[in-house]
Formats: structure tokens, C-alpha cells, sequence
């Protein structure tokens, strides 16, 4: 292995953290702004996660889960991916469609979130 694959292999590792950190930075932001009081922890890989009190509001819940996708995922259809590190990124970004899948833990919250909407509209219809 030459030194310059060796670079570009710390290169890509280090773009693949970067990504996933500004992608649990929005969800912090969102977090904050709905003061959930978040915290960031590293998990076994060094990767952040943020974790928030949960305060059964399932607007908020579902805005929280799917800002981050949602927002990296358009980042990477916005940006041009002509060459070098700048691939890598927009398939990471674009790879942030999966975190819509109830597989995912951001996909979980979105799925409950909605459900538990669902179920609270059939509530009040049935009232009525």
C-alpha cells in the first residue's frame, strides 16, 4: 500500500465521521429548539449520537428524526460530485434516504410518530 492510499483511505474515514456528526448536529439543533434538553454521546465507533427527553409531542418527535435525512438528503442532491472527496459525500448524503426506514432508529421515530398521530385523529373522530 502507497502512502498517498493510505491518505485517501483516512481521507474518506474522515469524511464518512464528518458527515454522520453534522448529521447528528441537525438533529441536536432541532432538539434544542424544542428544548428537549439533548445530549451527545460517542458511541462504540467514536461516533456521536444525541439522545433527548422524550416529551410525547409527536409533531415534534417526527420534525427532530426527520430533519437530518431530510436535510442531508437534499444536501446531496444539491451539490455536484464531479471528483474526488466530493462522491463520497453526496453518496453519504444521499445514503441518508435509508434513515426514512423503520430499520433505522430515525426511521422508528418517524414511523411511531406518525402512527401515534394517526391513531390520535381516530381518537377525536370517534369522539365525535
Amino acid at each position: 500500500m502507497t502512502a498517498e492510499t493510505v491518505l485517501h483511505l483516512i481521507s474518506y474515514i474522515l469524511l464518512i465521521f464528518i458527515v454522520v456528526a453534522i448529521h447528528e448536529m441537525i438533529h441536536l439543533l432541532f432538539a434544542r429548539v424544542f428544548r428537549r434538553r439533548p445530549t451527545v454521546k460517542l458511541d462504540r465507533f467514536l461516533t456521536p449520537i444525541v439522545r433527548y427527553e422524550n416529551n410525547q409531542n409527536d409533531w415534534q418527535n417526527l420534525i427532530i428524526a426527520a430533519s437530518a435525512p431530510a436535510i442531508l438528503f437534499s444536501f446531496g442532491i444539491w451539490i455536484e460530485g464531479d471528483g474526488g472527496g466530493w462522491v463520497l459525500v453526496k453518496i453519504l448524503c444521499l445514503s441518508n434516504v435509508f434513515n426514512f426506514f423503520p430499520v433505522t432508529t430515525d426511521g422508528q421515530m418517524i414511523l411511531l410518530s406518525c402512527l401515534r398521530m394517526i391513531r390520535k385523529e381516530q381518537r377525536r373522530n370517534d369522539a365525535l
